[in-house]
């Protein structure tokens, strides 16, 4: 009985390969799945959104960020995001890279837009639509690098539980935008 009880365990471990362990420089989703999250959680996906791709950007640099910071304060971050992601690209000589300032513009007075009157607040729910080119050329840049990386395109059970429940809520918002008072 000469076995140390706080030693390691001495099982051999699995080779893993870099090829199956590799992460995706960017944060995966679909379009699709995008679009979706986005419009049904009334814009909560866009913080998440952000915060997975800061989390990346901040592995993938080094860099001293705060990405959940980051994504709470999209509206002042979303051109470094949207820069960030172009330039990567870019460094991986992908061609056609997105309008990273114009989206900016927009998204931020898309994302802004939710303040003015009914039905006027309804223009809020274009920004997930500025946000596609964004993730398609992350989705490439992705698929360039690591291609065998899950693709994030299918609806979890949370993902249709608030696809659900904020789908609902966002009908009746827009019934009462238009109901007369």
């Amino acid at each position: 009985m000469d076995t140390n009880p706080y030693a390691p365990p001495l099982a051999a471990l699995a080779e893993s390969t870099p090829e199956a362990s590799a992460e995706p420089p960017l944060f995966a989703v679909s379009l699709a799945k995008l679009l979706v999250l986005c419009t049904c959680t009334l814009g909560l996906y866009e913080i998440y959104w952000a915060y997975q791709h800061w989390v990346r950007i901040k592995r993938r640099e080094g860099s001293d960020i705060i990405p959940a910071a980051r994504a709470f304060f999209g509206v002042i971050f979303c051109y470094a995001l949207f820069a960030r992601v172009r330039d990567a690209g870019k460094a991986a000589d992908l061609a056609d890279p997105p309008p990273a300032g114009l989206l900016a513009i927009a998204w931020i007075v898309a994302t802004v837009s939710w303040k003015l009157p009914d039905p006027w607040w309804l223009l809020s729910m274009l920004s997930p639509l500025l946000m596609l080119p964004i993730q398609a050329y992350a989705n490439r840049l992705n698929a360039a690098v690591v291609p065998d990386h899950d693709r994030n395109g299918r609806f979890g059970a949370a993902n249709i539980a608030w696809t659900l429940v904020g789908g609902l809520t966002l009908m009746l918002a827009i019934a009462g935008a238009f109901m007369p008072e």
